[in-house]
């Protein structure tokens, strides 16, 4: 009788899992590319594909936000480039380390509150503001950095490179900072009162209001949060290169997106976890690494990469079918 109820718990777990979907699809890449690549199943390539996907799940944990309140954000890869440059620039001039990741932060911050303003008071359609300001940060980072890369600083910048150091030479840091904001944000999502004005802002913005929540201010939020997470992904990978070239995120904003709509995240809002995005951030990640591995041209990789983004969005719009 126990094992039986064993059984039935177990059972009842799994169904209730939302991101049983995800999860088989990335067990099965898992198995299929261990089978066709054995180089793809060594401890070292496991460890530099969770290293790659840091910075794209970082980035997808402020889009997963923004996507359950109903908006998205196209600027993510130009605030990446803007944040690494910016912060580039301070330590070039030999300011403190700290002040590299204040600046850093702080172009997150207001590339998102710019976004988060436009979008909610002048009522004008997050693809047209964050379409424009991807363009307009792209051109502070071409202005900025005179069209060249950053790569030479002063020792006082050697601290800020920490970040892109291994703990024995071996487990990178930036998969423990993931891991870490994995968490809170997930926490944050699931078990605080803005978790819960996040999913009801954008699972039905109207009924939101009626219950007393100030949805523009929950928007304008989600879209800080966004701009604050491609700033933190930016300084992660200018620590890890110790170089940062004006090309820096361009077309990132399209593996982040996808990463969260794989994950379960409803492009119409309201439902998503944080758990999903992080699982959809990983099979972009193996998916290419493995076409690395299988010698995928470059070009080809892309267009996978964009026919996976459409499916998953075909697959998005007819479960929300489905739901109505």
């Amino acid at each position: 009788m126990e094992e039986l109820s064993l059984k039935k718990k177990v059972t009842k777990g799994w169904s209730q899992f939302s991101e049983r979907g995800v999860f088989i699809v990335l067990i099965l890449l898992v198995v299929i590319l261990s089978i066709l690549t054995p180089n793809f199943r060594r401890i070292g390539n496991i460890i530099n594909i969770a290293r790659q996907i840091s910075e794209i799940s970082i980035s997808a944990i402020g889009m997963t936000y923004l996507i359950i309140a109903a908006e998205f954000d196209l600027a993510v890869g130009s605030v990446y480039g803007l944040a690494a440059i910016v912060a580039a620039i301070v330590l070039r001039q030999g300011f403190p380390v700290i002040l590299a990741f204040l600046a850093a932060l702080a172009v997150g911050v207001v590339v998102g509150l710019i976004n988060g303003t436009v979008t909610t008071k002048l009522k004008v359609p997050a693809f047209i503001v964050t379409l424009s300001m991807l363009t307009i940060v792209r051109g502070f980072v071409y202005g900025l950095s005179g069209g060249y890369s950053i790569s030479i600083f002063p020792e006082s910048a050697n601290s800020f490179f920490l970040l892109g150091n291994s703990i024995g030479g071996v487990f990178p840091i930036q998969i423990i900072i993931m891991i870490v904001l994995f968490i809170i944000a997930g926490v944050i999502l699931s078990k605080t009162t803005f978790g819960f004005k996040i999913y009801a802002t954008g699972g039905n913005k109207n009924a939101a209001q009626l219950t007393g929540i100030n949805t523009d201010r929950v928007k304008i939020y989600a879209f800080i949060i966004s701009g604050l997470t491609a700033a933190i992904a930016g300084i992660i990978s200018l620590s890890y290169l110790q170089s940062v070239h004006p090309s820096a995120g361009i077309g990132r904003e399209m593996d982040v997106i996808a990463a969260v709509i794989l994950g379960g995240t409803y492009l119409y809002g309201g439902r998503g976890t944080i758990l999903g995005t992080f699982l959809g951030a990983a099979i972009i990640g193996i998916i290419r690494n493995g076409m690395v591995l299988l010698s995928v041209p470059a070009y080809s990789q892309e267009s996978f990469i964009g026919f996976i983004i459409l499916i998953a969005v075909i697959v998005d719009i007819w479960l929300k079918r489905e739901k109505d």
